[in-house]
């Protein structure tokens, strides 16, 4: 749901509040790494949903209520604990943090945007063009984009459970390096319902709430 630079910028929020991260080139690279899947040469929607830990029958990216966020949340929170034979790695700890922070996207954005794409008569593929053009803009203005650059540059993919494959992550990782020098892009069409202003105050929340959300597990 969010896109490369918005789930960095919480992931390196939570980790300020928490440190749960001790190496952190893959730490980040854990939380770019549940997208991964669109490299998989035979991806379909159903592993996105799996690589996700989204519940339930119906399609990635048809959430239509807040109710189907909560029961998504419910399905990732037994994940935030670790086991008593097996601690989380800085790349699971990333990965989580993706998670939650596409569950908060989705209940405070997404679904409210299909909503206002049918009253506006904006196409729903607007949505990808809209984030990608505010990734683009947090990478050039960003303070903190070079030292994560470099993090991520540093840091190997993980396979997690046969779910998420270390060698797509790598894939992964080298398209948003490539992509993310295509520079500032205006969206497609004149109507926006996002700013990178609304973005920004939507990571700070999603930080805060994340945090509170581990904390309590």
């Amino acid at each position: 749901m969010s896109y490369a630079m918005t789930h960095l910028a919480i992931a390196k929020g939570v980790n300020e509040y928490l440190n749960i991260a001790t190496v952190l080139p893959q730490y980040f690279l854990g939380a770019i790494a549940p997208d991964s899947v669109h490299f998989r040469e035979d991806y379909h929607s159903d592993m996105k949903k799996k690589s996700h830990y989204v519940p339930g029958p119906l399609p990635w990216g048809s959430f239509s209520n807040i109710d189907e966020c909560y029961e998504w949340l419910d399905c990732v929170l037994p994940k935030l604990k670790p086991s008593d034979h097996q601690q989380h790695t800085d790349f699971y700890w990333g990965c989580l943090v993706h998670i939650l922070s596409d569950v908060l996207n989705t209940r405070d954005l997404f679904i409210h945007y299909i909503e206002w794409c049918k009253q506006e008569n904006v196409p729903r593929n607007a949505y990808s063009n809209e984030q990608k053009c505010i990734d683009l803009l947090m990478y050039e203005t960003v303070s903190w984009r070079n030292i994560v650059w470099e993090y991520l540059s540093e840091a190997k993919g993980e396979t997690v459970s046969n779910i998420i494959i270390a060698q797509e992550v790598d894939k992964f990782r080298d398209f948003i390096f490539d992509t993310s020098k295509e520079g500032t892009t205006k969206p497609k069409y004149s109507k926006v319902f996002r700013t990178l202003d609304d973005n920004n105050k939507f990571i700070s929340n999603a930080v805060t709430e994340i945090v509170d959300i581990i904390k309590a597990q």
